[in-house]
């Protein structure tokens, strides 16, 4: 496998794309489903049954990012910043990543039911606003790249 620098290559960059679209996919699933969606069970109202299954998915696509977010620090971070390029939105979606990363591990071992509904509420809200913001993260690395083409890749 080719070595993860500055240049994300190929095969990682399709690791993070798949781990990170099925995480957002599976967390807005979830999340409307928790929030919105309910069946007529033998007892009354209760929670989806696929409930379970998308929050199951939910957790294995956000190993895969948790990973992928520890070659980013480890690999692409140190060498990007040396470039100075798209560095605020670098550090935003690293300041995402974390908060995902601290507010998943509240909901599943440390909120109680009161604080529950406002984390899981920031946690949708940050997921969600990922993908968005790496775009933006990847456009304006690549309009930099193009500016400054003396620069080593």
């Amino acid at each position: 496998m080719s070595k993860i620098g500055f240049r994300i290559p190929l095969t990682y960059r399709a690791i993070l794309f798949i781990g990170l679209a099925s995480s957002w996919c599976t967390g807005l699933i979830f999340y409307y489903m928790n929030n919105w969606v309910t069946v007529e069970g033998a007892f009354g109202p209760m929670k989806h049954p696929a409930q379970q299954f998308v929050i199951m998915g939910h957790g294995a696509a956000a190993f895969v990012m948790l990973m992928c977010f520890g070659v980013l620090v480890v690999n692409h971070l140190p060498s990007a910043w040396r470039l100075r390029r798209s560095r605020y939105l670098g550090i935003t979606l690293t300041t995402l990543f974390s908060f995902q990363i601290i507010t998943a591990y509240i909901l599943y071992y440390i909120a109680g039911e009161e604080s529950r509904a406002l984390i899981s509420n920031l946690h949708a809200l940050s997921g969600a606003s990922i993908p968005i913001i790496l775009v933006g993260h990847i456009i304006r690395g690549r309009m930099q790249r193009r500016l400054a083409p003396s620069q080593p890749p």
